[in-house]
């Protein structure tokens, strides 16, 4: 196997299937002395039909309205006795091959009430319990990069925990990866293949991106934004530097539209939600993202 299709082998995702067969039940999806999560039908004027769940939250201050156009509702995690954050993490899916679902955050107390994230891919989170609370795995999804099919999207785990009443990334956590020399240099051989490849299958054009990759390339995509979210995008622009194509009449020479290239996927990522949601601008190195974002935005070459 190539070295490319090992780290793609990696970082495509299976994603996982809504169930089907009958509408889900209505009534109670979860219940405490403090108060309940239910599925109810969804309201009129939403275009929907039979299998259409709206979620409400109800106390003995009154009910409150979460959402509704899910598909299926599945409670993740409780909290198991005294505590404070969230008491219950509810996740509704709309269904559909983009995973689009919304994340509630739901509390009790001081008053009813909870907090709300979702997004594309959001039918992948996932919740490990912990003696404090809980740690998410939430989705950093960038589409259609350089030409990349819908299935082929960048999928990344963004750690994330409950602070200051709201979710928040774990920064700790997400930067504490590094990369030993023999780990980039295996990065620089698969990023190289698979760039050379998409130089081959484009010759003789004089530079590539554009024109972009005919399936795109999710191997560099995913192993340099990958580094970028951790803090190294330092080192993700060397990898690009040691492995952007020459041309093949001048070996020395390399192809046009590597900075071009560099700049579009730093735009990807700052215009990810999540960049702004949980302020990835503090990450160690985003000073180098954030610049290649605006170069992107000043260019006149699309």
């Amino acid at each position: 196997m190539r070295l490319s299709q090992v780290l793609l082998a990696i970082a495509l995702l299976a994603v996982p299937s809504t169930a089907s067969g009958q509408p889900q039940a209505l009534g109670n999806l979860w219940q405490s002395p403090r108060g309940s999560v239910l599925l109810t039908e969804c309201p009129p004027g939403v275009d929907h039909d039979e299998y259409c769940r709206a979620v409400e939250v109800r106390s003995r201050e009154g009910v409150v309205k979460l959402g509704d156009g899910y598909d299926r509702v599945r409670l993740l995690w409780t909290r198991k006795g005294s505590g404070s954050g969230p008491e219950a993490l509810v996740l509704g899916d709309y269904g559909g091959s983009g995973g689009s679902a919304d994340l509630f955050g739901i509390y009790f107390s001081p008053r009813i009430g909870f907090r709300k994230i979702g997004g594309d891919r959001f039918d992948t989170v996932t919740v490990r319990a912990k003696r404090a609370g809980f740690h998410l795995s939430l989705p950093f999804n960038i589409e259609f990069f350089n030409g990349a099919p819908h299935a082929g999207a960048i999928l990344l785990p963004l750690p994330v925990l409950w602070t200051n009443d709201d979710f928040a990334i774990d920064l700790d956590e997400l930067t504490r990866r590094t990369y030993s020399s023999s780990e980039l240099d295996f990065r620089a051989l698969a990023i190289r293949e698979e760039l050379e490849a998409w130089a081959r299958d484009k010759f003789p054009a004089p530079r590539l991106y554009p024109p972009q990759a005919r399936d795109g390339t999710p191997v560099t995509a995913t192993a340099l934004v990958e580094m970028m979210l951790s803090g190294h995008a330092d080192q993700a622009q060397d990898l690009v530097d040691r492995a952007w194509p020459v041309q093949s009449e001048h070996g020395d020479k390399p192809l046009g539209g590597k900075s071009d290239f560099w700049a579009a996927l730093c735009q990807a990522v700052v215009r990810q939600p999540s960049w702004k949601r949980f302020s990835l601008a503090r990450l160690p190195h985003a000073e180098l993202i954030e610049q290649g974002a605006r170069r992107r935005d000043n260019s006149t070459d699309r």
